[in-house]
């Protein structure tokens, strides 16, 4: 197993059980959404480890690309982090929050072979790095993240072929609100089959919180 050898510590974040039944393909048209601040790409392989690539936002769209894979037999992973800030949580705003993926058709969607993927909380603030001229970036890397990966709170899985072409709000957990939220994606190393997603998520597709419905 992949993360045999992640410090699972206690999350932060309380998730609800994970149940067995498939996720929810209904629309949904109540509440408010609140699509992830930041996207970042991590690396298994050992030449880029301690490395760390933004994956937007793309101008003038806003978009960024929730992109993750894997080779065959669970080897050279490159996952995603997607960091969600200033949740509005109660009294600002209100539940119940959850976490859903908006999956739109786009002709730029690309997918193959396992697009079966796990969500992990990530326990903590990411790692940063100040410039010379004060600003500050975070710098997750491959190694951090697993020494802050927790719980498994959520599996889904992106369509592919005809599926592709329709469109449905996954539903993949909700959760007990904080006001930043980091969760690495990763595709389920529950077989050796290789797989990958890139779909451009942003404002009116993709990756999401809803709440206060």
């Amino acid at each position: 197993m992949l993360y045999s050898h992640v410090h699972f510590l206690l999350p932060l974040l309380s998730f609800s059980p994970l149940v067995a039944s498939a996720p929810s393909l209904s629309p949904r048209v109540c509440g408010t959404v609140l699509t992830p601040a930041n996207f970042y790409q991590i690396y298994e392989e050992p030449q880029f480890v301690g490395q760390t690539s933004g994956l937007g936002p793309f101008y003038p769209s806003g978009e960024f690309s929730f992109a993750t894979l894997q080779e065959a037999n669970n080897v050279n992973e490159r996952d995603l982090i997607a960091s969600f800030k200033n949740v509005p949580c109660p009294p600002q705003g209100r539940g119940p929050y959850e976490l859903e993926f908006n999956f739109v058709p786009d002709s730029r969607y690309s997918a193959s072979g396992n697009t079966r993927i796990d969500v992990f909380a990530i326990n903590g603030d990411l790692p940063n790095f100040t410039h010379s001229d004060g600003s500050v970036s975070e710098v997750p890397t491959w190694t951090t993240t697993n020494e802050q990966t927790g719980s498994l709170i959520g599996t889904f899985t992106l369509p592919t072929g005809a599926a592709a072409q329709q469109a449905a709000v996954i539903y993949i957990n909700s959760f007990v609100c904080k006001p930043t939220i980091n969760l690495r994606f990763s595709i389920t190393n529950d077989s050796p089959a290789a797989g990958s997603v890139n779909y451009f998520s942003g404002p009116s597709a993709g990756l999401r919180i809803r709440y206060g419905c």
